[in-house]
């Protein structure tokens, strides 16, 4: 159920919420954290206080294991990308953009009780896109009587750019059977730009093929009209107001029967800035097509709903028997609007005529699943599971005409798992998947896992899984003309481009890990070295068969990622905390040779706590991001993106007099590290202060 709550009787855990050391994600059984089968990270909602955290994506960024750039909002786990690294809430999906950036924004820190990160792929028990690990984000459980919290906090640069205003707040409760709990968060966020050109190129005309400046060009409605090149503020974070609210019923009905209904809405208006790799002008081709501008300033607005609604149950028929059924629905509506600011240069009466990509999207995502889990004996546990999914997209994105269409696919899937306590010394786990989806072929995953206690603070972990990915909706049918060009899915047909419809095959993923941890009074360490491979990736290609270029999407690669993690803690005194962690990826496109882009080959994080007095608590953490590869010019050897040390400083003061408040602080980028823009860029040193309240 994705933590939605506890079961009734397993040790360790009562129907007042999860414990601490517990974790879920792992196996979709209750487990002590030391005695995870694969790599994972915790993340406690008193960490996430003390971070000074907002939104999701201030979390993660101090996650070991979790890599994100600081400004393009993907979020990759040991080398997987964006689309190979899973996303829950309470166990859910979450309908929204195709990619994973806005919502590092959108869910705020204030709603989460805890973050489990697992690493490597879970394809067995989370089916599609779970190709290098998941995130399963569980919100605030209900708790025995009455508690809750306040908080405001503003911050900005020291020029006044990135300004965040910020307020939230949650209470949680229990009364007889019924448990319930709610938050809420409003936020305000600031722009950061930075000055950038806009060179601009356009038809050459005159008989003549390719492109040109507008003052080279022989139409003279562009040598006339446009500049070559542009000032532009690009935007690195875009303005953003966002509303978001949410809560949890539960009633337990008998000693073995409880059901519960989970709600949550968002509300999202954000704008940016940037140059776009195409945008038609108001002017016409001599054969009387719209004439394409290469490089065009544009600005592109958002506003954004979603509403998810959960209702899910638990019955216990038996000691030994326990049933979990969820079905949910997520609806999410995108208005957007691409327009461009130099709207006279290019021939339009107005900046709204000017419009080009524009309509209103609608993406909703319907989950049934019932598992049973088995407990025959006190060695043996046996979970297995039925999954039904469907998500629908409706857009003017599927028609390049920009008319209102709709797309659709559905998994069905059946999942089991074993897991088996051979001696008290060694645990087996193994399980198999079956997923069966509309738009693609079959996939099936499997994964097997041997822990052994060599000492009591040292297990051994051996392990092999299987990962896939099936394409998404925009892969298979988008269609439409974008700032950066012609977008056709693999099942688009248009004769004009000599574009023919083909399936894409799942990507998949096979990780061997070997690892080694423990933990003591104070102490905790965790080594872990593993082998990926990913065969059959989907990417992005430029094709041109008629002569017209188009992007498209392709089964075109093979990957092979190598990795070595290391993570620890230590706590000298009560007032003194040292905590480290580093991973070393070596990735490789079997393709080309190069190294995987946008993935860093060395990450490492050292973070010190310090408690001078029981009112005070200081943190300082050192992030290091080492060198990425990416793509600059098609056809060229990768660009290479240099590497960066960001150092963050805070402050919590309670003062003894007014009890439960917490006045907080901090610094982020304290020594002005510069990060390269084709990662997204840093705004430099943001500082913050709030306060909290707890009740």
């Amino acid at each position: 159920m994705g933590g939605s709550f506890a079961p009734v009787r397993v040790a360790g855990f009562t129907w007042n919420g999860w414990q601490p050391s517990a974790v879920y994600a792992a196996t979709r059984t209750d487990r002590a954290r030391d005695a995870s089968p694969v790599a994972m990270e915790v993340v406690t909602e008193q960490e996430i206080r003390k971070r000074g955290a907002v939104t999701l994506r201030d979390v993660l960024l101090n996650t070991p294991g979790v890599f994100i750039n600081p400004g393009r909002g993907d979020i990759s786990i040991r080398g997987a990308g964006a689309k190979g690294t899973l996303l829950l809430v309470d166990g859910r999906r979450l309908a929204g953009e195709a990619g994973m950036g806005f919502e590092l924004d959108r869910i705020p820190a204030g709603s989460i009780e805890r973050i489990e990160v697992v690493k490597g792929p879970m394809g067995v028990l989370y089916g599609s896109d779970a190709l290098g690990g998941i995130i399963n984000i569980i919100t605030k459980q209900p708790q025995d009587g009455l508690e809750g919290m306040v908080s405001t906090s503003v911050g900005a640069t020291a020029s006044g750019d990135a300004e965040r205003y910020e307020v939230q707040g949650d209470i949680r409760g229990r009364r007889g059977d019924t448990g319930f709990s709610a938050w809420f968060n409003a936020s305000r966020q600031g722009e950061y730009s930075e000055t950038g050109t806009a060179r601009v190129m356009v038809p050459r005309g005159g008989g003549q093929q390719g492109a040109a400046p507008p003052s080279q060009s022989n139409i003279n409605d562009f040598r006339n009209n446009l500049a070559d090149t542009y000032r532009v503020e690009v935007s690195y974070r875009e303005p953003t107001d966002l509303l978001s609210v949410g809560g949890r019923l539960t009633q337990r009905l008998h000693e073995r029967l409880e059901l519960g209904m989970d709600v949550s809405y968002l509300r999202e208006t954000r704008d940016a800035r940037f140059v776009g790799n195409m945008h038609p002008s108001n002017y016409t081709l001599p054969k009387g097509q719209t004439a394409p501008v290469r490089n065009a300033p544009v600005e592109n607005d958002w506003e954004n709903d979603r509403l998810d609604v959960a209702l899910r149950g638990r019955l216990e028929p038996t000691d030994t028997l326990q049933l979990d059924w969820r079905s949910h629905r997520s609806r999410y509506e995108k208005d957007e609007t691409i327009t461009s600011p130099i709207w006279n240069d290019l021939g339009y009466t107005s900046q709204g005529a000017s419009a080009s990509v524009s309509g209103t999207g609608e993406v909703t995502v319907h989950g049934h699943e019932l598992t049973g889990t088995w407990r025959p004996a006190e060695a043996h546990t046996v979970l297995a599971g039925a999954e039904y999914r469907d998500e629908k997209r409706s857009a003017p994105f599927f028609n390049p005409d920009n008319i209102q269409e709709s797309r659709d696919y559905w998994f069905r899937s059946l999942f089991a798992q074993h897991e088996w306590r051979l001696s008290p010394h060694a645990e087996i786990i193994y399980g198999l998947r079956h997923d069966d989806p509309s738009q693609s072929k079959s996939a099936n995953s499997g994964s097997v896992g041997l822990q052994y206690v060599i000492h009591p603070q040292a297990r051994l972990r051996i392990n092999y899984a299987e990962g896939f990915r099936i394409a998404d909706l925009p892969e298979t049918f988008l269609n439409r003309e974008t700032p950066r060009g012609r977008l056709a899915g693999a099942s688009v047909t248009d004769p004009a481009l000599g574009k023919e419809a083909f399936e894409l095959d799942p990507e998949r993923s096979e990780n061997i890990e070997v690892g080694i941890s423990g933990q003591g009074q104070g102490w905790r360490y965790d080594i872990a070295v593993f082998q990926s491979t990913i065969d059959d990736r989907i990417e992005r290609t430029v094709e041109a068969p008629r002569g017209i270029t188009y992007t498209t999407f392709r089964n075109i690669s093979e990957a092979r990622i190598r990795g070595l993690e290391l993570g620890t803690s230590y706590r000298f005194s009560p007032a003194w905390t040292v905590s480290a962690s580093a991973g070393l990826l070596d990735t490789e496109n079997r393709e080309t040779g190069e190294k995987l882009e946008f993935e860093p080959d060395l990450q490492a994080r050292i973070e010190v706590d310090w408690r001078p007095a029981a009112a005070w608590e200081l943190n300082l953490a050192v992030r290091h991001t080492g060198t990425q590869r990416y793509t600059d010019t098609p056809g060229e050897p990768l660009a290479r993106v240099d590497p960066y040390t960001l150092t963050d400083l805070r402050v919590s003061y309670m003062p003894p007099a007014l009890g439960r408040v917490d006045i907080f602080g901090g610094v982020e980028n304290l020594f002005d590290t510069r990060v390269d823009t084709a990662v997204g860029s840093d705004p430099g040193p943001f500082g913050y202060v709030g306060v909290r309240y707890f009740y």
